[in-house]
């Protein structure tokens, strides 16, 4: 078993937990990490924990990438705490394995459309996630 605890898993969980804000799990997820963030940045007895926040509106949450800067920085702290604490490092390890399985394999879900031999398709959509509300 490879030790999920690299720079480079780190930096796509939090991106993944990032993107996940709009959903209830995403919120929850978030939480645990922000305390993980403040933990390792030496300030979880300095600020208490506010406690869970309501989901943002997802239209409202802006896309996040594994390369924005604040998403390798705090990436990059939380990294350097677990290479030096066994204890946080296991803590990590056990928010990346609940926040991936509140999110899905590999931090979302895959869609795969296949069309091929004489299909004829007039409209195909691919998506994540679809609401339909009409009042038809």
């Amino acid at each position: 078993m490879v030790d999920p605890l690299s720079l480079a898993a780190i930096t796509a969980a939090v991106s993944a937990a990032a993107g996940a804000l709009g959903t209830e799990a995403g919120t929850r997820s978030w939480a645990v990490l922000a305390r993980l963030g403040r933990r390792a940045l030496g300030r979880a007895d300095a600020e208490p924990d506010p406690g869970p926040e309501p989901a943002p509106d997802p239209a409202t949450v802006p896309a996040v990438r594994p390369e924005d800067p604040e998403v390798q920085q705090l990436a990059a702290v939380i990294y350097a705490r677990a290479l030096q604490d066994a204890a946080f490092a296991a803590e990590l390890r056990t928010w990346m394995r609940e926040s991936e399985a509140a999110r899905g394999t590999a931090g979302g879900v895959t869609v795969h459309n296949v069309v091929q031999g004489n299909a004829q398709v007039r409209n195909l959509i691919q998506a994540n996630e679809v609401t339909w509300d009409s009042t038809r």
